[in-house]
């Protein structure tokens, strides 16, 4: 689960194998869509897109995660765990 103040924020916490880590320093985000320029803009589909972060919790362990989607308004934004920085 990951929290964030408003829907396009960088997470402000999230919980992971059971832990929950704050976040002290986000960065992002970094978004990867589809190709829009090979079709008509009403072709892009929104649920094609990721916003991804690097964020550093108060331990100081990095992770980097992403936002599957864009926010529609009534919907749980779904957030994924993509990888760890060393």
């Amino acid at each position: 689960a990951v929290t964030a103040l408003m829907p396009d924020d960088p997470p402000r916490q999230f919980r992971w194998r059971g832990q929950l880590h704050r976040v002290r320093r986000a960065e992002g985000p970094e978004r990867i869509g589809q190709e829009w320029w090979r079709g008509a803009i009403e072709d892009v589909r929104t649920d094609h897109i990721r916003d991804y972060y690097r964020v550093e919790d108060e331990a100081g362990a990095r992770f980097w995660l992403f936002r599957a989607g864009t926010y529609t308004p009534g919907t749980q934004a779904k957030w994924w765990l993509h990888g760890l920085f060393a």
